[in-house]
């Protein structure tokens, strides 16, 4: 036996050089891959900084043509996957390649001493296209699935058209003139990207069965999927770090300093940078101290992972994040990523073209931070209004009214009719309703503390798949289509009829008339001192009960004989003076050509972001923020003449004949005062003012504006004489570091929205929200207040203000059998009312102020307001609270968050 000497330091040198060398020889290579010298044959450059490689995308699409009908491969023998030597056998120009084995012992001989030969490539890969293949059947043999059939992987295809590309040279836009080869090793990264993450990229891909006939009119017969750009594209790695989302703000600090939460992914850069004060744009961040309040020590943020999901349990910290929050701030990427052209523009030092008033900020370094001992540039960071302890009871609560139960549960949430069982139980799929939006505005700043959005899973089926399972009732009168913007968060990217929460708006109207709003005024406020309810025929009393005929008495001027009436348009500025119209062409003396052309899709709308009119002129080239415009509300507009999309204008002032607007007041009856006074109405022009009247007709809201509307009121009742619109981004701010000029001025001018006058008179916004007080104690809110509370504490509460609303559907008579018998595959039936198979639906709203404090007689501090889509009954088919009977869901769902957030239900967030 030879003798074993000592190891000496020489012989380890000699271990590890053979160890390292070639990791290191490998990383290289690596980078060499990731940045290569032929542009082309790895990627090409998109907008933003962003690049997709076109190799790699012209090997994903071999895929397309072997992705094929699970049926048409059931024909016995069914052909197994393919073996390593079929590979090798069907892509014989890959055979050297991919036929060797990787042995570590040959590069760890005497540091490892390993000696067993790993699988060849051939064979990794034929493992990988069976694991492709069952990915595919689990893909498309789920209950609702993207594509419309089964699917499976053909090898032999695959094969055919793998050759093919191999064989071919590619040609792109990008790079004229230029030609590149799909390699072996493309194939292999495709196959790769596509198995990743449990194929997750097959949920991304467009699907025969869920795409439109647009899009499948270029496709083949037989075509089934379709691979894009798109789906592949990646950010450049080598273009710095995005800037962080906050929300929230630690207790004792104030509005700037010290944010609570940011939003980061899981393995995301974010989570190393976005925790630290300096970061986070915290004063004096070396100390930990708030400046503002020294004695207040401050800790880091705490990561969110990010949006809330279909399954979230009750505790996930996600329930904090709005969803679609990403979607909301897709304007702002320019400025948080460092490669977006609006972050090039302020920090760029010595820059081509840099306008005039940054030309002071060309010699200042771009926003860097050290990462790992190395200075990396950084986009800006926002800083957002939302309240993630508010923001996760508006989910979880929305979350359980659409059909989850455990999340009802977790919160405790009790109706009082449902007693010891899950809300919603008697409801289709258990769910109290089928889809829920909620919108929560602090008064005094106009920030978006919430909002809140939820789809019960039969109503997410009709939107998110080409079919309902088999839980779903399949005579839902709805069209099943593959819409994603149907899935955004309905709380701002949602609309509908406002209905009678418009009356608010209505009753500014007629407390400002000229002729009798001081009149109206005095003698609303004389009650108030010594009545404790409302007199029945009173402006008060008429808001508590939803009085829509009395309300259209008022607006059509019943006082003067119906004549010379020019109220309609009171009430057209009053909802401009609310925020409303925004955008809508100028009122005009008559409906003339100029004021059709001078419509506007963005009628209505508003920006998220920052709360600026849509049509605002800018301040300056460099000044002027990104916008999200959403829909906002819009009331006393209609289409442009030619009714060619979806531009709108306000309705032009017009002489209404007095004697078709007494005959609408009658009713069909004609009888004054009757049931169906303002109803069926028939003449003219008169129809579609009148419609406007009940919230109808073209009148749209989204639960932000409703929400917005009634901060606008509150905020008057308050004696506030200005108020800031809803915005939902508080501040962008850099890491700290020096900034130019431009960017300096450009953060201060982001902060927040502008201040606006408030033109509501404080007198008149008392006098309305007396009224609506009253609305959960003896009008259209008792019966919800009453499965919330009970009925003596809904008679006590104070600290809450309300009006309901309830759109117009005309099939609240009509069961699920009548409809799906009147409705064949969505056609009306020739027996069938005109109507009857219309695209709307059971909606129904509340909004309300109510005051934090809820002990005081203080200001108003908050504003709620919820959009719900009734449900339909399991027993009888019929939709819950038909003809407009029952308890509101929309104020229940209010009554529920603000009762917790006010500590007066038990079972809070955990």
């Amino acid at each position: 036996m030879a003798e074993r000497r000592a190891s000496s330091l020489l012989d380890f040198a000699i271990a590890a050089s053979i160890a390292i060398v070639p990791i290191m020889l490998g990383i290289v290579l690596l980078v060499a891959v990731i940045r290569p010298a032929d542009p082309g044959a790895a990627s090409w450059r998109g907008p933003a900084g962003r690049y997709v490689s076109v190799r790699h995308v012209e090997a994903l699409r071999t895929f397309e043509a072997a992705i094929v009908e699970r049926a048409a491969l059931a024909i016995p023998p069914v052909p197994a996957p393919p073996t390593a030597r079929q590979v090798l056998d069907g892509l014989p120009q890959c055979r050297r390649e991919w036929s060797a084995a990787w042995r570590a012992s040959d590069w760890l001989p005497r540091v490892a001493g390993i000696s067993a030969a790993a699988p060849s490539q051939a064979e990794h890969i034929a493992a990988q296209l069976a694991a492709f293949d069952a990915a595919l059947l689990r893909f498309g043999a789920r209950s609702n699935p993207r594509v419309g059939q089964p699917v499976a992987f053909d090898a032999v295809r695959w094969f055919a058209v793998a050759n093919k590309s191999l064989g071919t040279p590619i040609e792109t836009p990008e790079y004229p003139g230029l030609h590149f080869q799909v390699r072996c090793s493309d194939l292999v990264a495709a196959l790769a990207a596509l198995l990743h993450a449990d194929a997750r990229m097959l949920e991304a891909l467009a699907w025969r069965g869920t795409e439109g006939s647009t899009v499948l009119a270029r496709w083949r017969p037989d075509q089934l999927v379709e691979i894009s750009p798109h789906h592949v594209t990646r950010r450049n790695p080598w273009n710095g770090v995005a800037g962080c989302i906050y929300l929230g703000r630690q207790e004792g600090s104030d509005e700037r300093t010290a944010p609570s939460h940011f939003v980061a992914g899981v393995r995301s850069v974010q989570r190393r940078l976005c925790n630290r004060l300096a970061v986070a744009g915290v004063a004096d961040a070396a100390s930990g101290v708030n400046a503002a309040s020294p004695t207040a020590a401050m800790r880091e943020p705490i990561a969110v992972a990010g949006e809330p999901g279909l399954a979230d349990p009750v505790d996930d910290a996600r329930w904090m994040v709005p969803p679609s929050l990403h979607t909301m701030l897709q304007p702002l990427e320019s400025l948080r990523r460092p490669s977006g052209p609006l972050y090039r523009l302020y920090t760029d030092a010595d820059a081509d073209g840099v306008p005039a008033d940054a030309a002071a900020g060309r010699s200042v370094r771009p926003n860097r931070i050290v990462l790992d001992g190395t200075a990396v540039e950084m986009g800006l960071s926002i800083d957002l209004t939302i309240d993630p302890a508010l923001q996760a009871l508006a989910q979880r609560t929305a979350a359980c009214y659409t059909g989850r139960h455990e999340v009802c549960r977790g919160l405790g949430l009790r109706r009082n009719d449902d007693k010891a069982q899950p809300i919603g139980q008697p409801m289709l799929e258990g769910a109290m309703v089928r889809m829920a939006a909620v919108a929560v505005i602090d008064v005094a700043s106009g920030r978006i503390e919430a909002l809140a959005g939820a789809l019960s899973r039969c109503a997410r089926q009709e939107v998110d798949g080409p079919g309902r399972d088999a839980n779903c009732d399949a005579r839902l009168p709805y069209p099943v289509q593959y819409r994603p913007d149907a899935l955004l968060n309905p709380a701002v990217f949602h609309d509908a009829m406002p209905a009678s929460t418009i009356k608010p708006i209505m009753a500014a109207a007629f407390l400002s008339d000229p002729e009798v709003g001081a009149r109206w005024l005095a003698a609303e406020r004389a009650a108030m001192k010594r009545e404790a309810a409302p007199a029945r025929d009173s402006l008060r009393s008429q808001l508590l009960r939803s009085d829509s005929a009395r309300f259209l008495d008022r607006m059509f001027c019943l006082d003067k004989g119906y004549a010379r009436c020019d109220r309609p348009w009171g009430v057209q500025a009053s909802a401009s003076a609310f925020g409303w119209n925004a955008a809508c062409a100028a009122n005009t003396a008559a409906n003339t050509a100029d004021s059709r052309a001078d419509a506007r899709v963005d009628c209505g709308k508003h920006d998220l972001l920052f709360g600026r009119a849509i049509d605002a002129p800018p301040e300056s080239a460099l000044s002027r923020p990104p916008s999200m415009a959403v829909a906002y509300g819009r009331l006393m507009s209609q289409p442009r003449g030619d009714k060619l999309g979806a531009a709108m204008h306000l309705r032009p002032r017009a002489a209404l004949d007095p004697a078709v607007v007494r005959r609408c007041a009658a009713g069909a009856d004609g009888q004054r005062l009757s049931d169906d006074d303002w109803e069926k109405c028939r003449g003219g022009a008169v129809v579609d003012v009148v419609a406007e009247g009940w919230g109808q007709g073209h009148a749209r809201a989204s639960a932000l504006g409703i929400a917005g509307m009634m901060a606008t009121l509150a905020a008057a009742a308050n004696g506030q004489s200005d108020l800031r619109r809803p915005h939902l981004v508080e501040s962008v701010h850099s890491t700290g570091g020096a900034v130019s000029p431009a960017l300096a001025a450009a953060l201060a001018h982001w902060r927040q929205a502008a201040v606006q006058p408030n033109r509501l008179a404080p007198e008149a916004a008392e006098v309305i929200l007396s009224g609506l007080t009253y609305s959960h104690r003896i009008g259209t809110a008792r019966t919800a207040c009453e499965q919330v509370f009970d009925a003596r504490r809904c008679r006590d509460i104070a600290w809450l203000a309300g009006k309901t609303g309830t759109p117009s559907f005309p099939n609240d008579a009509l069961s699920l059998d009548e409809l799906a018998r009147l409705c064949p595959r969505g056609v009306a039936a020739a027996h069938a009312k005109p109507g009857t198979c219309s695209s709307l639906r059971p909606y129904k709203w509340y909004v309300a102020a109510y005051r934090t404090d809820h002990a005081s007689s203080g200001p108003w501090t908050k504003v709620i307001a919820v959009l719900t889509e009734r449900n339909w009954l399991q027993r009888n088919g019929r939709v819950h609270g038909a003809g407009d009977h029952g308890p509101n869901p929309s104020a229940e769902i209010a009554l529920q968050i603000t009762g917790r957030q006010l500590g007066l239900l038990g079972g809070g967030a955990p």
